[in-house]
């Protein structure tokens, strides 16, 4: 390999890392992966069928009953008394995962 090629095979490999910055940089702005749901937060869900099911949605200080189907969204009930959340971790890793994306969107 001569310094020819040696030189032309640094530009290339300098030009993918500052198009895979430049992608990086631009996804980190449009908010494509992950968002900002502090509040909100699923507390318990029920499935009903295959597509159906009816959720307990944490929504600030309120929680709300809603039904969810493959079409549609509906508010069966706003909750007087809050159910706790008491659900278990489903997926650590995921859990993880979350709060490290968490805390270097916010730096």
């Amino acid at each position: 390999m001569d310094d020819l090629d040696m030189l032309q095979w640094l530009l290339s490999l300098l030009v993918v890392i500052v198009v895979i910055v430049i992608l990086a940089w631009i996804a980190k702005k449009s908010r494509v992966f992950g968002s900002n749901h502090q509040q909100l937060q699923v507390i318990a869900t029920l499935p009903l069928g295959p597509k159906e099911r009816i959720m307990v949605v944490q929504v600030g200080s309120d929680q709300v009953l809603v039904g969810v189907t493959g079409q549609q969204i509906s508010l069966l009930k706003e909750l007087q008394q809050p159910l706790e959340n008491n659900q278990q971790e489903l997926n650590p890793f995921a859990t993880k995962l979350a709060q490290m994306m968490k805390q270097h969107n916010e730096k």
